[in-house]
């Protein structure tokens, strides 16, 4: 009973240690505005709360069994951040999806000024009946928006909503379209091109990262395999050490150093945003 105490008790310090780091550090966006938490987030929200349940519950186990309170914080975290580390690949496609989506937009919106059927903010307003899915939300919004807001208030909250480098200058051109009122298509044609090379560059930048991301997966596994034959398969004599406490403090050093070197590995598997450039002003 004492020992299962003392692994809830190891689990709990683990969750503890591990909301202290998002303190600290923080935790990267999901990407969901407010107006896109839908059915769909708050299933990812009640999968994340999960996780973490069976994070905290393996590192309890581990504890458990091995009797090493660092093993189980430790197992604890990683199955907790499991889902982080191994999404540089998602995030970046994710990124250029986006970036794809935003082309094609503007691509369409040429196409209708073309067609003499609809003004600009006529065009905005119905392109969300014909858009990619990765930006429907935000650009069905800026249509509801520019029913009641002004067109340049609109457009930044909608660069706001986009997040990216890109999406300023997309929101940009439109404001310039607006203002301006002639040569629009050629505008929008122009600035979809430039989406086109910025997606390209940022592929070929992104298949370089994926090998980098593949060679430092292959060494964490190859890594965690001799950690896991080591603590179950090494002779009492060289295992015995680590349960004494300051056998656990070293191991707590070394599994720390891993641990920021993997957090190091996943930031450099990642592309950094650029810094943007429009922000709406907030009263």
């Amino acid at each position: 009973m004492t020992e299962f105490v003392l692994a809830l008790a190891g689990a709990g310090a683990g969750l503890g240690i591990t909301l202290a780091v998002l303190g600290l550090y923080g935790r990267e966006p999901n990407g969901l505005p407010a107006f896109r938490r839908d059915r769909r987030w708050l299933a990812v929200q009640r999968r994340s709360s999960a996780r973490w349940g069976l994070a905290c519950g393996a590192g309890a186990l581990v504890w458990l069994v091995s009797g090493w309170p660092v093993a189980g914080i430790a197992v604890a975290t990683a199955a907790a951040f499991l889902p982080w580390l191994f999404s540089a690949g998602k995030v970046a496609a994710q990124r250029i999806e986006r970036l794809e989506a935003l082309e094609d937009w503007l691509r369409g919106l040429a196409d209708i000024l073309r067609a003499g059927n609809a003004g600009l903010v006529g065009a905005l307003q119905s392109s969300a009946n014909d858009v990619a899915p990765a930006i429907r939300a935000e650009v069905t919004t800026l249509g509801q928006r520019l029913r009641t807001w002004d067109v340049a208030d609109a457009l930044l909250q909608f660069a706001d909503d986009i997040d990216d480098q890109i999406g300023d200058a997309a929101a940009a051109g439109l404001c310039v379209a607006h203002q301006q009122g002639t040569g629009t298509a050629e505008l929008l044609t122009t600035l979809a091109r430039q989406i086109a090379a910025d997606v390209a560059a940022r592929r070929d930048a992104e298949t370089e990262r994926a090998r980098r991301r593949s060679a430092a997966r292959i060494l964490l596994g190859l890594w965690a395999v001799m950690f896991v034959g080591f603590a179950t398969f090494g002779s009492d004599s060289y295992t015995s050490v680590y349960s004494s406490v300051g056998g656990q403090l070293v191991l707590a050093l070394v599994l720390g150093v891993v641990g920021l070197a993997v957090v190091w590995l996943r930031r450099l598997g990642v592309e950094p945003p650029a810094p943007r450039f429009l922000h709406r002003e907030r009263s």
